[in-house]
């Protein structure tokens, strides 16, 4: 896997030398994007249990994006490109890395700009692909961001194929990534910062598969961080025509286990662990939701259970600030976890939600809106034994406005407000995934695209 880190370097530059000169040999099917996001966020609350200060912050930033996809020379090779630029407007309060990096001096860095993609394809025969380079990743396990001002990426190899009808395989293996607020592509880390602890991953590797067939879709997904962590995934759902409508049922697993002498105390920040020595974990996550489609109108409801601590986070980087960690916000599967925030999946947590949108279209085009409420109870502490019992709600508005004076032009606005409580808490009775003690969050973005 040393290799890795010169193919997605050999990769980029490759692709960013061709992109001026190498259209010539191509015939049309050339693909040019441009992406802009203007975001404010103004977040508010309480760290802990005991603690009476607000913590707040305030950020407003610009991140453009110029993408280029080139069609296949002769049905077999081609490359793809992103050049990325994010510019901080303001900023006040905590320093937060929330959109671009808190640097050594202990401020927010005022912009970065970086080659973010640049992969080139493969062509299988039409029936699969094989990328190399930076790029972004969706899947079940780990996700690029989409709540930033450009969402982080990957440099490594992935590989999709479809071998039948309605059946696609993949999986990836990336050995560097480039965190959500910064420029840098560096190695994976745990969140140990322990002296003497080794905290560096080598690689993550991911398989999977998804099968289509009507009204059935079944995704199985796997995912190894070498010697630190491995997870899986399996999600079944099934829609319903009703009439008019769409009644869809979704159930999924989900697991996790330590994998190596990487998995000590301290590598995950919301394991409940005293020291920096190795550990054991293992956690299981089950949901099943159901969705309702009527018109304009749409219900949903969903229940999830864990024992253990589900991880959401497999990794973190020390991006732009000197001996820190940027924890990566990582990707959460269940249906009972936030957009913007908590992830409701502690040890021993239920947690359910019930959700509604309203698409007003035929009144004002281009209007939908759609609120989440989130509630969860019994979590306990992860590796400890202690008698802190916790609960927590959150409640979410999201408002989306495709505005009519301009094509592909989009306002849209998120409200979260959160709270926790612990039952018997105390300086050792305590969970760490409870941690903030309340969060109001206000999110404001401005998207354009433009193909030409």
């Amino acid at each position: 896997m040393k290799n890795q880190k010169l193919i997605g370097v050999t990769a980029s530059m490759l692709a960013a030398l061709l992109v001026p000169g190498a259209s010539w040999a191509l015939e049309g099917g050339h693909e040019f994007e441009i992406v802009g996001r203007t975001m404010y966020w103004n977040d508010t609350g309480l760290k802990t249990q005991t603690t009476t200060t607000p913590v707040s912050y305030q950020q407003s930033a610009v991140g453009l994006q110029l993408n280029y996809k080139s069609p296949y020379w002769a049905n077999i090779v081609g490359f793809d490109t992103s050049i990325l630029t994010v510019v901080k407007f303001d900023g006040n309060g905590t320093p937060s890395t929330s959109i671009l990096e808190v640097e050594n001096s202990g401020q927010v860095a005022d912009h970065f700009s970086t080659l973010s993609q640049a992969t080139i394809k493969f062509n299988l025969a039409d029936i699969g692909q094989i990328r190399v380079g930076r790029q972004t990743q969706s899947g079940l396990l780990l996700s690029s961001s989409s709540t930033r001002a450009a969402p982080d990426t990957f440099a490594g190899v992935t590989a999709t194929l479809t071998p039948l009808q309605g059946l696609q395989l993949y999986g990836a293996v990336y050995d560097q990534w480039r965190a959500r607020s910064s420029s840098n592509f560096e190695k994976f880390k745990t969140e140990s910062t322990g002296v003497g602890v080794v905290n560096e991953i080598d690689y993550i590797a991911i398989g999977g598969a998804r099968y289509m067939n009507g009204s059935y879709e079944v995704r199985a997904e796997y995912l190894n961080a070498k010697d630190y962590l491995a997870k899986y995934g399996v999600v079944v759902s099934y829609k319903l025509p009703v009439d008019k409508n769409i009644l869809k049922f979704t159930g999924g697993v989900f697991g996790s286990q330590d994998a190596g002498s990487l998995f000590v105390c301290g590598a995950e920040k919301e394991m409940d662990c005293t020291g920096t020595g190795r550990m054991s974990h293992s956690a299981t996550g089950v949901y099943l939701d159901a969705d309702w489609k009527a018109g304009d109108f749409s219900l949903g409801g969903a229940v999830s259970t864990f024992n253990g601590l589900w991880i959401e986070d497999n990794f973190a980087a020390n991006a732009m600030k000197t001996g820190t960690l940027n924890q990566d916000h990582g990707t959460n599967p269940f249906p009972t976890s936030s957009i913007m925030g908590p992830d409701f999946a502690n040890n021993g947590e239920t947690a359910w939600t019930v959700r509604a949108g309203y698409d007003f279209n035929s009144m004002i085009p281009g209007l939908n809106a759609n609120f989440k409420y989130v509630k969860g109870t019994g979590a306990k502490a992860s590796n400890v034994i202690n008698a802190a019992i916790g609960s927590e709600n959150y409640k979410e508005l999201n408002v989306r406005y495709a505005l009519p004076f301009a094509k592909n032009l989009l306002l849209s606005y998120s409200y979260g407000d959160y709270s926790s409580y612990i039952e018997n808490f105390s300086a050792t009775d305590t969970i760490k995934g409870l941690t903030r003690a309340s969060w109001q969050l206000h999110r404001m973005y401005l998207d354009y695209s433009l193909k030409f």
